[in-house]
């Protein structure tokens, strides 16, 4: 599969919410990433055909989606971010509701149903309602639905929100199960959902792409400027008043201050490798 995304704009009034965002998509993960209002929803919508562009258009395999139509929405599924997901129903309705939103027969549906029940851990709560799923279950049920009908391209909204490390773990290996044959785009704040998984990730920030590749190419703009300081808690106010602190644990009796600093602390330090998280912050300075 080839998405071929060519000068996407977005503009609301004055606002540019997306600005000429271009870029080829071919089968495996990628991963978006960027603060709030960097373009990642409009993005998704766009590509999903829930909103249409002010400029720019969408290639599908060498055919533009705004010709395809209903066709090129065959080749889509959605992931939505975590929600009540019709409470009332249980998982079975649920899944054969959506196949008819999608189009299919419930001949076509049912065996792709039981298998997809099978394949996202849910087998025996076919017949349990939504409501009473835990929220790793109902991230499960989403990502099964945004299966159906074997979509070509799969693009999930924060799919692991909400969830504790254990079901984060589950639902990111079952996501990279799915990729072999699709192109899976993910928008996610949880950095390492995708630092292992995705072999490309896209930086966003007001609207445009402001780096992209592999995790290991986008680190190594960081390497050398990642530490460790081990320091008394009288030091933390001035350590975090003079660098970007990443994270804070306890080490015996002292603090240990992960920081990014382009130069070396002053402060009793050591050297780290950095991470996707350590570079996002370095970038956006969340």
């Amino acid at each position: 599969m080839h998405l071929q995304i060519n000068n996407l704009t977005k503009i609301y009034g004055k606002k540019t919410a997306l600005d000429n965002f271009s870029y080829d998509f071919t089968d495996g993960i990628y991963g978006l990433l960027g603060p709030n209002g960097a373009g990642k929803s409009t993005l998704m919508k766009m590509i999903t055909h829930n909103l249409k562009p002010t400029s720019g258009e969408i290639i599908a395999d060498g055919k533009n989606a705004a010709q395809l139509g209903g066709e090129y929405r065959k080749l889509l599924g959605f992931m939505p971010q975590q929600q009540s997901v019709y409470p009332d129903f249980t998982l079975t309705r649920f899944l054969y509701y959506m196949a008819g939103l999608k189009g299919l027969s419930k001949k076509e549906a049912e065996p792709q149903i039981n298998s997809l029940i099978e394949r996202v851990n849910l087998t025996g709560y076919s017949k349990a309602k939504l409501g009473g799923f835990s929220g790793g279950m109902r991230q499960r049920a989403l990502l099964a639905q945004a299966l159906l009908g074997n979509p070509r391209i799969v693009i999930l909204d924060e799919p692991t929100a909400g969830l504790d490390p254990k079901e984060r773990i589950s639902l990111r290996n079952l996501i990279a199960e799915t990729a072999f044959d699709k192109i899976v785009i993910i928008a996610t704040h949880v950095v390492p959902d995708i630092e292992f998984i995705a072999k490309e990730v896209l930086l966003l920030s007001g609207g445009k792409i402001t780096d992209s590749g592999t995790a290991s190419e986008l680190c190594s703009e960081i390497d050398g400027k990642v530490f460790e300081i081990l320091t008394e808690q009288s030091s933390l106010a001035e350590i975090q008043r003079r660098m970007l602190v990443a994270n804070i644990t306890h080490e015996n009796d002292k603090l240990c201050v992960r920081v990014i600093s382009n130069d070396p602390p002053e402060f009793e330090n050591r050297p780290v490798p950095p991470t996707l998280e350590d570079l996002y912050l370095y970038k956006f300075g969340e």
